[in-house]
Order: structure tokens, then sequence, then C-alpha cells
């Protein structure tokens, strides 16, 4: 998601952050510089042939913040899927550092390129001995490739298609980026790294994890053509903590484009089509593991239903606000006539 989405006057820094209840997106409508430390290309993080990186005792060697991202872009080219991504975020000229985040997860800066990790205040050293910590680290870097690739291939959903509509996409596009980290930690375990793995089996996303590996145990030819990773963003709808909670971060990112929108209704009117749901489960190797799933999506109540009340209060309020005028603290459903009961009222102040 862009830094510049959905905003006026601010920042809008979108977060993955990790909490008790599940991970959700969160959004962080702030000015605020994140500054805690330098950035570095991702093109001068990996050296081919850099094997002492993926020795079991070289985490516990960290001695400064290139030395940790050093070994997470080892670690991702061990992956065929992560190391595509990082591939293309490298040619896109993308930089990746450390920051202040309180709680984890990423933070993606548009304009200047950049991704932000959270360092959870812990030294180098002190990151590199814990193996909970740098591994999440290493896993919150592969879904913000994920969401980088995204970036690339998808405008702003808000400005083709209507609040519904954004619902349904941006939670999509939040389960395809934990199902693409799944499939690259289950890559990384078939390379002899089974500790992301079991990192990833427990952590929020373990049940998406355990229903992605179940799958294979019943059908192996699942891997090759997408349906187990499918299987496994199916699971992402399933806990009703991670819809709610992404629903309610894009209604909020919603209210203030509305605030700050020159336009009566600044959301877009295109007509979402099986063809744009399914275009988001595009795999770096071509592999659409969402084909012929488009339909189902769009229209199944398990993926498409809003069953939180507050967010279904939050969209009805939202979408009235985008039919009604507002002069004098009178809303109106015409706008003429709104201008002829208040002619002296300010445009600025016809909301």
């Amino acid at each position: 998601m862009k830094s510049d989405r959905l905003t006026r006057k601010t920042t809008l820094k979108k977060i993955s952050s990790l909490k008790p209840d599940g991970e959700i997106t969160l959004y962080d409508f702030t000015t605020t510089e994140i500054t805690d430390s330098p950035f570095f290309p991702l093109s001068g993080l990996y050296e081919p042939g850099s094997e002492s990186l993926l020795e079991d005792e070289a985490p516990y060697n960290f001695h400064s913040e290139t030395d940790i991202l050093r070994w997470c872009a080892a670690l991702i080219f061990e992956s065929p899927t992560a190391g595509v991504m990082y591939g293309e975020a490298e040619q896109g000229g993308w930089n990746v550092g450390f920051g202040t985040l309180n709680g984890g997860g990423f933070h993606l800066d548009m304009k200047k390129k950049r991704i932000v990790l959270d360092h959870f205040s812990m030294t180098p050293s002190a990151l590199g001995r814990s193996a909970y910590f740098r591994n999440i680290v290493l896993v919150t870097l592969i879904r913000a490739l994920r969401d980088i690739w995204h970036e690339r291939r998808h405008e702003p959903f808000e400005n083709e298609y209507s609040p519904e509509d954004v619902l349904m996409l941006e939670r999509l596009r939040a389960a395809d980026c934990d199902a693409v980290t799944i499939l690259s930690a289950w890559e990384l375990r078939g390379a002899g790294f089974g500790e992301i793995w079991r990192h990833v089996i427990g952590s929020a996303e373990g049940d998406m994890a355990m229903i992605f590996t179940r799958v294979l145990e019943r059908d192996p030819a699942a891997f090759l053509d997408g349906a187990a990773l499918a299987y496994a963003l199916r699971q992402w709808y399933a806990d009703e903590t991670r819809v709610n909670g992404c629903d309610h971060e894009t209604l909020e990112a919603m209210d203030d484009l509305m605030i700050g929108s020159e336009q009566h209704n600044p959301f877009g009117n295109t007509r979402l089509s099986e063809e744009k749901i399914e275009s988001i489960g595009l795999l770096p190797d071509g592999t659409c593991y969402l084909a012929g799933l488009g339909e189902t999506i769009k229209t199944d109540p398990f993926f498409a239903g809003l069953k939180d009340e507050i967010n279904q209060c939050h969209l009805f309020q939202l979408m009235y606000d985008m039919e009604v005028t507002v002069m004098g603290n009178v809303p109106f459903r015409d706008r003429k006539l709104a201008a002829m009961m208040f002619p002296t009222e300010p445009e600025g102040e016809m909301n």
C-alpha cells in the first residue's frame, strides 16, 4: 500500500503488526519520520557464494544491522519464490533498515522506496542470539517483499473500486501476503532450514501453515498447481480476528480519504471482475493459484461476508456520507437543494 494512499495532508504508514490475538494491519496517520538507523540497498546485501551466512552459528556472530540483513538475504535466496520477489524489489531500487515500530511488523515508504523492519529495541547481537526474534525479522521481510510485489502490479484499489470492493480486495491482499510467506517458509524447509518452518507453525499464521501441510500430505501435486496455497489462503478467512481487524483498519483509512478528498465521492466505480480477484494470486513463477476461484471469492459469504456489527455500521455510515451533502449541520441528499437552503454557505464547507 502506497505511503501516500488514502490520505490528504499526512503520510499513510501501513504497518502489519503482530498482536496477541492475531496479525492485522495497522494504519498510523502521522508524519513522524523513522530515522532510527541507516538504510541499506537490497542490491548490496546479497553476495553469491556467501554460504558461511547459512551456517547454524552465523546468527551468533551478528555485530551490526548489516549482518542481520545479509543473513536474511542469504536465506531468502534459498527460496525460489522469495528470491524472485527480492530480485524484483532490488531492481526497483528498494532499501531496507530498522526502526521503532512498537511491536513488530513492517512499514513501506513508497516515496523513498524503504522497507522499515522493527528491531524490537534489541541490539544486533541480541537479535542474532534469539531464534524467535531473528526469524520474525526474516519472515516479516518476506511478507514486505510480497506487498511490494502487489504495489508494482496494482493501482490503489480505492481509485478504481467502491468501498465494498476495496474491503474485499484488501482482505485478499492481506491473506495472499501471509499465504505466500508460508509458501516461502516451506521452500526454506525443503532447503534444509526447518527452524524457519517451525517458527511459522508457532506464529499467528500457524493454522494456515497446518492446513497447507495437511493438503500436501493427501495430494503432493497440490504444491505444483497451487491448490495447497489456495487452501491456506482460505484458512486466513476462517479466523474472524484477522478478517475483522483488516476490515476495521481499511474502513478507518477510507474514512480519512473521505475527509481529505475534494470530491463528494472519491472512490471509483469500476466493476470488480473475477479476473481482478484471481490476479492477486499470481506467483513469481507464473502460477495463479486462485485461477477459477474468482467468482467464489466474490460471492461466497465465507469470503465476502461482513459479520462484525461494528464494521457493518462503519461501512453503512461511510456509504451514507457519500450520498449526502451536509450544510449548516443539516444533511441533504440533493446537493442543489442544499445550496438553495444555505445560499451563503461557503463552497468549501459543503461535505
